[in-house]
């Protein structure tokens, strides 16, 4: 029996060793400590986890198609500015870092229009394949065949019958294994589909990853991003009844876009397609104007996902709040901030920036309920002001800084959001877009419940055990 331990302890540790390596040579302080615990304590078991979650293979795989790249690392730029109304020393501070963190450059010439929930976005999103000409582009992290669903399958059959190109990328986690799968049934018609990171052994790796990002491209003239999905839960209830039984409405945001930014739209299709089809596409780009005083709106599309170990949103959102000289308004569904997004919302906060969080009281996934409200009390004593909403349930995600800034698109506030999943953030430079979300922001603070710190001092033991039990997993989340 002693010689059988002997063997299987070696066998544990020739497996084990190498993985440690991996894992001190690609994993930082924070992400390290755990995965080394897990591999050496749990013999086997913990490098076949670390080897199906803990190795970034999205990022080799997307150098094969778009060919090998040095990591991007920032760098300070002296950059003139595309536009001459940034009032304050600050936020042309706040240009210069965010122009170092991502290279894709603000766009004048753009419009971007607000979509307050699916009663103003769908319709709008209808009416354009409606009116397609030559190619539409979707990429949706949710598209279920039900009511709402059925409603895009006949828009966009209708598009391909009429010689519209079109092709559509759904997410595999996202979209799941249904009877009557929407992209499936666009397929039958002749319609390009593909999905991102299909349920089969080969994607085994890259199982934890996700395609979250929400974007359609009509023409090359008009685009439309946010967070908006397409599923009944975002429809009106139906004459006499209910969505169902079974499913809570949602409330949302989504942006309608003209202009030059749509070539950074089509260019992260492009690369998506390329990535989950393994096909080359190149979406028809409509040239316009960079420059025009009559539409002021600056505007980049941010890309982010494990394919670029730099973490670009994280580092917009940190920026964001380092530079803010006097409010910052957040809305999220999902408030799960790594260490370093919580000292910064908590240092924002304590040099007097007016810092304040929008969270439902109740999301759609109770373990992240717990971990949220373990990240409250911290949070509270420093400064920070929490508002929890009832329902229906806001899916918006929205950041207001100081009146002129404007960040909007598919993230949340979790590290699944900015670690893990591919995501499409649009990021704004414009006092009337701002001045607008604003008014959008007060109004869902307004039907939220301020969260004081003696509440939730007074959250009985057993529960902040509970809750705090569950922050352990917010990596993961």
């Amino acid at each position: 029996m002693s010689t059988l331990l002997t063997l299987v302890l070696l066998l544990h540790l020739i497996v084990a060793l190498p993985v440690c390596v991996h894992i001190l040579l690609t994993k930082d302080e924070t992400a390290a400590p755990p995965w080394l615990a897990l591999v050496l304590s749990s013999p086997f078991l913990g490098a076949f986890f670390y080897w199906i979650l803990g190795i970034n293979r999205v990022q080799r795989r997307a150098r094969r198609f778009r060919g090998r790249q040095a990591r991007y690392i920032p760098q300070p730029r002296d950059r003139a500015l595309p536009f001459a109304d940034l009032p304050t020393g600050q936020q042309r501070q706040l240009f210069h870092y965010e122009s170092a963190v991502h290279d894709s450059p603000f766009l004048g010439g753009n419009t971007v229009t607000p979509l307050i929930g699916a009663d103003q976005a769908f319709p709008d999103m209808l009416s354009a394949i409606a009116a397609a000409k030559t190619n539409i582009a979707l990429s949706v992290y949710i598209f279920d065949a039900d009511e709402i669903g059925e409603k895009f399958i006949t828009a966009l059959t209708a598009a391909f019958a009429r010689g519209v190109s079109v092709h559509v990328l759904v997410d595999e986690i996202g979209s799941g294994n249904k009877s009557r799968d929407a992209d499936r049934e666009l397929a039958k018609a002749g319609i390009e589909t593909a999905r991102f990171i299909p349920q089969k052994i080969k994607f085994l790796p890259v199982v934890n990853l996700r395609n979250h990002r929400k974007i359609m491209i009509v023409d090359g003239t008009v685009g439309f991003i946010g967070g908006m999905n397409i599923c009944l839960n975002y429809g009106p209830k139906a004459k006499g009844g209910s969505r169902s039984a079974s499913r809570e409405p949602v409330r949302d945001l989504h942006f309608r876009v003209t202009g030059p930014a749509l070539e950074q739209m089509s260019a992260i299709f492009e690369e998506d397609w390329k990535f989950a089809s393994g096909k080359s596409i190149t979406l028809p780009v409509t040239k316009a104007r960079r420059e025009d005083a009559n539409l002021p709106q600056y505007v980049r599309i941010v890309p982010d996902g494990p394919d670029n170990p730099f973490q670009r949103t994280l580092w917009i959102m940190l920026g964001a709040l380092a530079l803010a000289q006097k409010s910052v308004h957040i809305l999220t569904p999902y408030f799960l901030p790594n260490a370093m997004l919580t000292s910064a919302l908590a240092v924002a906060a304590l040099r007097g920036i007016d810092v304040r969080v929008v969270v439902p009281a109740k999301t759609d996934i109770r373990l992240v309920d717990w971990a949220m409200a373990a990240k409250f009390q911290d949070l509270l004593e420093h400064g920070v002001k929490i508002y929890t909403a009832g329902k229906p349930f806001d899916h918006s995600k929205l950041m207001v800084v100081d009146d002129v800034w404007v960040l909007v698109g598919s993230s949340n506030w979790d590290q699944r959001s900015l670690r893990l999943n591919f995501e499409a953030n649009l990021e704004c430079y414009d006092a009337d877009l701002a001045a607008t979300m604003e008014a959008h922001y007060q109004a869902m603070q307004g039907r939220a419940e301020l969260v004081s710190l003696a509440r939730v001092q007074a959250v009985p033991r057993r529960i902040r055990l509970r809750n705090n039990l569950a922050r352990l997993f917010t990596p993961y989340l």
